[in-house]
């Protein structure tokens, strides 16, 4: 059992224990708790007397500082406490208004200043036990926030610091200032009061594996993932917390826009720049970055972040970008993503004040969201390549243009939802679609290395008369070999397409032979029972193919 310590400044009090300290003068909550701590973590204080005298406030201050401290003296907190005073108690409820509810908890006892009657009442003081730590204090007592610092920055503050407890990183240091407010020791004590109690080592050890942060390993050590963070107030907290999450060792790994504006165009000009020419893996916006401003709008569409998404999405729709938002309506998601945003983590705030196991299951699920964002890095180039051959528009031949345009939007729709062997299939098919319907040639004859391979002169259908191979490593593709002078055998699509590509567009039998790896593809993949799997090399080759022939 520890000494019974007097806090005060009367020194006749001293009777009433065994270690007297005064209290000195401290004009905030982070000089209270420093104080505090202090005083705990050098002393075995087993119950503590407290005076109050000239400034009531400071004094119950103390007491509110000493319980709410669990992650700093743990189960020190539940010391009983003794409010001595020559003040009447209807003078201090009256200075101190809601301050005084401590007074009204378990283990807390005041008494007007008798000294013998007093020294009675140290002796028989009782504390709290972790079970009554609850109901018999915690839910008695509210502290109101500071509301000098805003609602928009209290909740920011408070979100950074609930993602840093889940995620384990440790990254916000129990020395930085916030942490020691009254209002966030309030809050954050909801979510400790397990640690009041003794954990075994196995559930210690689990929750050690549950917390570790993956994103850790998801990066190649060769090519670190750049992140850039789109954050109003990333300052307060989010830079630091994320910063060590994605375990960027270089500045540019991790690229910080911190300003306050109501849309993209509010942007400065460097951090217009930065977005538009560089390349990021992953973009975190926050859905609100005109802070209190933005309180009062209902139109998701005029969200400053979310100008910046479709900005971002606009530039490179494989862009992955995930959106912070404090909003948990569920039309305000559904809107972020309908506008492209590929996830989407929800900023704790302590006016919800979210259990331990809510804020691990909300990091758990924004880790996983990153590992899928990483993983689908390959849309940036995959779409680099799209743009570039949806922009070639000069071929000549009737409703082609229109025709592969639409198989290209649904092909990138299949692509975005992970379809890739479906979105390849369509790509190949707007080839294969074109090279049935038309066969182009300059002249009525044209030749191949000297082989025929149109006759029109004496037919009225053209007749292929260039041979092709079967090679079942590389698909179908025409050779050198003879001409093919029976008219039984029906030439392939990818034999239109070929003689499209040597011919039209003066291909070599190199790019011959990659179409009838990429129609070998198409086979594996369509037939049933087949493992053939569409990558980012064959969807980009294929598009590469498209372009060229729209811009015949």
């Amino acid at each position: 059992m520890g000494k019974t310590y007097i806090l005060g400044n009367s020194r006749h009090l001293e009777q009433l224990g065994e270690t007297f300290v005064e209290i000195p003068k401290l004009p905030n909550d982070i000089q209270i708790h420093n104080w505090v701590i202090d005083l705990f973590r050098s002393n075995d204080i087993g119950k503590v007397v407290i005076e109050i005298e000239k400034d009531p406030l400071l004094s119950l201050k103390i007491g509110y500082h000493i319980r709410l401290s669990i992650e700093n003296i743990r189960e020190s907190v539940l010391v009983p406490i003794l409010y001595l005073s020559t003040l009447s108690l209807t003078s201090i409820l009256l200075q101190t208004e809601i301050y005084s509810q401590i007074l009204a908890t378990k283990g807390v006892v005041f008494s007007e200043f008798d000294l013998e009657s007093n020294k009675i009442e140290v002796e028989h003081l009782n504390g709290l036990n972790e079970n009554e730590y609850l109901t018999k204090f915690l839910k008695i007592i509210h502290i109101q926030p500071d509301e000098t610092v805003g609602r928009h920055s209290l909740a920011n503050i408070w979100g950074a610091y609930a993602m840093d407890k889940a995620s384990n990183t440790n990254a916000l240091s129990e020395d930085s200032e916030f942490t020691k407010k009254l209002y966030f020791k309030y809050v954050a004590a909801f979510n400790n009061i397990d640690k009041l109690k003794p954990s075994s080592p196995s559930v210690i050890e689990d929750n050690k594996r549950l917390l570790t942060p993956t994103l850790k390993i998801l990066g190649n050590i060769n090519k670190p993932r750049r992140i850039l963070l789109i954050d109003d107030e990333a300052s307060k907290g989010w830079e630091t917390v994320l910063r060590k999450i994605f375990v960027a060792i270089l500045p540019e790994d991790f690229v910080v826009i911190n300003e306050k504006v109501s849309g993209y165009d509010g942007l400065s000009e460097a951090s217009k720049r930065i977005i538009e020419m560089q390349k990021f893996d992953l973009y975190l916006i926050d859905l609100r970055l005109n802070g209190l401003d933005e309180d009062e709008n209902l139109n998701t569409d005029y969200f400053s972040g979310m100008t910046v998404l479709k900005y971002i999405k606009n530039l490179n729709k494989g862009n992955q970008i995930v959106v912070f938002t404090a909003s948990n309506k569920v039309w305000n998601l559904k809107a972020l993503l309908d506008e492209g945003a590929d996830g989407y983590y929800m900023k704790e705030s302590p006016e919800y004040n979210f259990s331990n196991v809510i804020s691990k299951q909300n990091y758990k699920d924004f880790k996983e969201i990153v590992d899928k964002c990483f993983e689908r890095g390959y849309l940036r180039e995959i779409y680099t390549e799209w743009e570039s051959a949806q922009s070639k528009t000069n071929n000549t031949v009737r409703n082609f243009i229109t025709e592969s345009n639409t198989a290209m939007n649904i092909a990138w729709e299949q692509l975005e939802n992970n379809n890739l062997d479906f979105g390849f299939l369509i790509l190949f098919q707007s080839i294969e679609s074109i090279a049935n319907k038309i066969y182009f040639v300059d002249s009525w004859q044209d030749t191949f290395d000297g082989v025929v391979t149109i006759d029109k002169s004496d037919s009225e259908q053209p007749e292929w008369l260039m041979t092709f191979e079967r090679d079942h490593r590389n698909g179908d593709f025409f050779s050198f070999g003879k001409s093919i002078q029976s008219k039984a055998i029906k030439p392939t699509a990818l034999f239109k397409v070929s003689c499209l590509f040597k011919i039209l567009l003066q291909k070599d039998e190199a790019v011959l032979k990659e179409l009838g790896k990429l129609n070998k593809l198409r086979n594996d993949i369509a037939h049933e029972g087949a493992k053939g799997f569409a990558n980012k090399r064959d969807l980009i080759q294929i598009l590469k193919f498209l372009g060229e022939i729209r811009n015949v």
